[in-house]
């Protein structure tokens, strides 16, 4: 009898075997591939005690995952390379941790990126044990529990600094060319995903760190109502930092800051019965959001995804003017098949497309008015303690410190008639901190060490090179203020 398998055989012997003792021959993969798709077909259909529901390929997997169990994740991996940089397989235990919408976690309080030598710190939470042990942005980690972090996808370098409160791990870390090593204990955290608050005369500041919703959505919400009641007409949208989130949440957010009914973006999909084609749809503003004549949104190169959907939208509509560096250019999204043991297929599904700029996939979007913070020679050692917090009024080497700390900032034009008191410009500086960054009210009348702790996190920037007095920001500031002279 003669069978089709047995045709590929042959075919392949001549083609790769026509010279003596052609019958040594070593299949490639691909031809042992098909090799075991045709003999699977065969089986089913002349095999004695086989039959049409017979599957004689699945039962030898099976029975290969049986005997190697890491096969499993092996196949998984290597059934979504090939694709995109963003189709992978998540091993179990590992999705809550990269994409949990719930913020509060154990940990060491960082935000980190892939670095080739490691992870790159590129946020740290002012609360959390790195920042207290000193810890910054821009260190590069490269060592955890006595592990290399060198070749490590940022989740893994995540798992290796989580773990329960109370534990400990020593990390070692770059900066400037010196390798530091930091003891830091684990502890319960908080990272929002959004903050805001009025941050200037007539404008108001909002940053989202993620577009997850872990109720920041609701507090967004009440933000544009609080603006509303303020009077504010001007917006500093920050989304610097923000590597995306949930699609779904952007397109709220968006249609939330536009107040005309329409078209905002667009996104392409393969049209299931085309299969060829891609199916391009539009998103759509209802028409009932918030009318402010003056939203600025912050980028760099760190704003990504969903956060570029936001500037997208808006500035394609004339809603923003977008302030600061060019965008990451992650215009993929993907699908997130979650298993039971908390293992994921993240899928690469849809394409993201700007109305104006079309695919700005690793090209990214360009700001309107490009600026940079500065680069500052040196490392400042000027720091305030930070383990007491200081009251209205007080008299104390500390409060100088904090008094030439906000000088050097440059929240003060100057230092106070009493430099060593807290006085009411000292803490006017303060409040307008902490409605940038930490958004939290009531406030302490006074100076709290989260404030304190906050101005050391800013002077580290400056020691590491970033002129502390946030340039783009500034720039946000400055061009408000000259659209409310206009009004």
């Amino acid at each position: 009898m003669k069978h089709r398998v047995f045709a590929f055989l042959l075919a392949v012997c001549l083609l790769l075997c026509a010279a003596p003792g052609a019958w040594a021959v070593s299949y490639t993969p691909e031809q042992q591939y098909e090799i075991l798709l045709q003999l699977d077909a065969l089986i089913r259909e002349e095999g004695l005690e086989s039959f049409d529901e017979d599957d004689p390929l699945g039962r030898a997997l099976v029975r290969a995952l049986e005997e190697d169990p890491a096969l499993y994740e092996k196949l998984m991996a290597e059934m979504l390379s090939g694709y995109d940089p963003y189709t992978r397989y998540m091993p179990a235990g590992s999705y809550s941790a990269a994409f949990d919408p719930e913020t509060s976690y154990v940990g060491v309080g960082v935000t980190i990126q892939a670095h080739p030598q490691g992870a790159l710190v590129v946020d740290v939470n002012l609360t959390g044990p790195a920042a207290a042990a000193g810890i910054r942005m821009n260190d590069v980690l490269i060592e955890a529990g006595g592990v290399s972090l060198a070749g490590l996808a940022a989740g893994d370098v995540s798992d290796l600094l989580r773990g329960e409160a109370g534990t400990s791990v020593t990390v070692k870390v770059l900066r400037e060319g010196r390798e530091l090593s930091f003891t830091l204990t684990r502890a319960p955290l908080v990272q929002r995903n959004y903050s805001g608050g009025h941050i200037a005369q007539g404008t108001y500041y909002m940053k989202w760190s993620r577009i997850a919703d872990d109720g920041s959505y609701w507090l967004f919400r009440m933000g544009l109502l609080e603006m509303e009641q303020l009077g504010d007409t001007c917006l500093i949208l920050d989304l610097r930092n923000n590597p995306g989130g949930s699609l779904d949440l952007a397109f709220s957010i968006t249609s939330d800051l536009i107040p005309e009914a329409g078209p905002f973006f667009q996104t392409a999909y393969r049209d299931p019965l085309g299969r060829e084609r891609l199916t391009t749809r539009y998103i759509i503003a209802e028409g009932d959001g918030a009318d402010i004549p003056h939203i600025f949104i912050l980028t760099n190169e760190n704003t990504a995804s969903a956060a570029e959907i936001i500037t997208a939208g808006l500035r394609d509509t004339g809603r923003a003017t977008v302030i600061g560096q060019t965008t990451y250019g992650k215009a993929r999204a993907q699908q997130h098949i979650l298993l039971e043991d908390d293992s994921a297929v993240v899928l690469t599904t849809m394409q993201l497309l700007s109305l104006e700029r079309g695919d700005y996939n690793e090209v990214g979007l360009a700001p309107d008015v490009e600026v940079s913070n500065t680069l500052y020679p040196g490392a400042d050692a000027l720091r305030v303690p930070d383990t007491t917090a200081l009251a209205p009024g007080s008299c104390s080497d500390n409060g100088e410190l904090l008094n030439r700390a906000l000088a050097a900032l440059g929240l003060l034009e100057a230092l106070p008639e009493k430099p060593y008191q807290v006085g009411q410009e000292t803490l006017a500086a303060c409040r307008e901190l902490e409605a940038a960054y930490l958004s939290e009210q009531p406030r302490d009348a006074g100076v709290s060490r989260e404030t304190l702790r906050l101005v050391n996190h800013l002077l580290d920037l400056r020691g590491q090179g970033m002129y502390v007095r946030d340039a783009q920001l500034a720039k946000a500031l400055e061009l408000a203020a000259d659209a409310l002279k206009d009004q």
